[in-house]
C-alpha cells in the first residue's frame, strides 16, 4: 500500500450511527476499485478512475475490422497484442493503419450490430488504446486534439469526446467517457437514431506520419452502470475486534470479473442514494486477468 485513509464521511458516518437512534446513514457494503495513483485525503468522495468489476455490455469485441478513410487504411488483425475482459474470450484487437495522405486518420465499424451492440446513450463507454512506444505516440498532435471517439446513428451525427496527447501513455490506455451511469455519451453533439456507428480518429502532427502493424491498437468496445463498478462484502464480514478497536471487511473479486485491468486503488462505500466513500487506498498496481482471484481485506482502526 501506498497511500490509505478514512474519509470524512466516514467519520461523519461513525458519528451519525454512534449517536442517532435512527442513522441517516447505512454501514459500508460495496468495494469499488479503479486505475488511480493519486495519494489519498480526507476530503475525497469517490476514487480516481473506476472500472467495471461486472462485465457490462460488449459492443465491439475487437474481433470487427474497421474501414479507414482519410489518413486512416482498413485495419488488420492483431492476433498477438489484445486486451481480455467483459466476459470475452476472443484474442483478436484491431490494427489502426496510416497512411501518409492526410493528418487526420479515421477507422468506422458502420453497424455495430451486425457483430456487436448498438451504443445506448444513457450508459458511459470505454475502449482500449494501445500505443506501442514513444516513437508511436510522438506522432500524436502534440497540441489541441489528438485522439477523438465518435458513436452514432451515421458519420455526421454523433456524440464525441477527445482527448489530448498528454492524456495518452506508451502501452494500454484506458479511453473512457465516464464513470457512472448518470453520466451520458453527450460531450459534443446530438443523434437521432440507434447509435450504431462507432468512430476512432486520431491526428498526427503530420501528413505524412504513419503507422503500421502493432504501432497503435484498438480492442474492446463496451458499457456498463453503477451496478457494474461495485462488488458486495464478504458473508461474515465485517468482523470487529473491540480490544485493539478496530474492524475488518473483506471482498472477493473472482477470476471472471474485473479481467485487463492493472488495479492501483479500492475504496468502501456504504449504501445510501448517494453512497459514500468510506476509506480511500492506493496500492502498488497489480494486474487482473482471468487466471487471478483477488482477495481484498481492509482494516480500519480508531486511535
Amino acid at each position: 500500500m501506498t497511500g490509505g485513509i478514512l474519509t470524512n464521511n466516514a467519520k461523519n458516518v461513525l458519528l451519525n450511527r454512534a449517536y442517532k437512534s435512527s442513522p441517516d446513514y447505512t454501514q459500508p457494503d460495496d468495494l469499488r476499485i479503479g486505475l488511480g495513483t493519486t495519494t489519498p485525503v480526507v476530503t475525497d468522495t469517490a476514487i480516481e478512475i473506476p472500472i467495471p468489476i461486472e462485465n457490462g455490455t460488449v459492443n465491439d469485441d475487437g474481433d470487427n475490422q474497421m474501414t479507414g478513410s482519410s489518413g486512416g487504411t482498413n485495419t488488420t488483425d492483431n492476433t498477438t497484442t489484445y486486451k481480455e475482459g467483459a466476459g470475452v474470450t476472443d484474442a483478436t484487437s484491431q490494427n489502426l493503419i496510416a497512411n501518409n495522405t492526410n493528418a487526420t486518420k479515421i477507422w468506422t465499424i458502420a453497424d455495430l450490430s451486425a457483430n456487436g451492440t448498438n451504443i445506448t446513450a444513457a450508459k458511459p463507454f470505454a475502449l482500449w488504446l494501445y500505443i506501442k512506444d514513444a516513437t508511436a505516440l510522438a506522432k500524436f498532435k502534440t497540441s489541441g486534439t489528438a485522439l477523438e471517439v465518435k458513436l452514432g446513428s451515421d458519420t455526421s451525427n454523433y456524440y464525441s469526446k477527445t482527448w489530448e496527447v498528454s492524456d495518452l501513455a506508451v502501452g494500454w490506455n484506458w479511453i473512457s467517457s465516464g464513470s457512472t451511469n448518470t453520466e451520458d455519451l453527450d460531450e459534443t453533439g446530438t443523434v437521432s437514431g440507434a447509435i450504431d456507428t462507432f468512430i476512432i480518429e486520431i491526428t498526427t502532427n503530420n501528413a505524412t506520419d504513419t503507422f503500421t502493424t502493432g504501432d497503435v491498437i484498438y480492442d474492446l468496445l463496451r458499457q456498463w452502470i453503477s451496478t457494474d463498478l461495485k462488488i458486495d462484502i464478504e458473508s461474515g464480514y465485517p468482523v470487529f475486534d473491540e480490544t485493539n478497536k478496530r474492524v475488518t471487511i473483506r471482498f472477493w473479486i473472482p477470476s471472471t470479473k474485473a479481467n485487463g485491468f492493472s488495479i492501483s486503488e479500492i475504496g468502501s462505500f456504504n449504501t445510501d442514494a448517494t453512497p459514500k466513500l468510506i476509506d480511500h487506498d492506493v496500492i502498488t498496481a497489480t494486474s487482473k486477468s482471468s487466471t487471478d482471484e483477488f482477495l481484498i481485506q481492509i482494516i480500519n482502526k480508531i486511535t
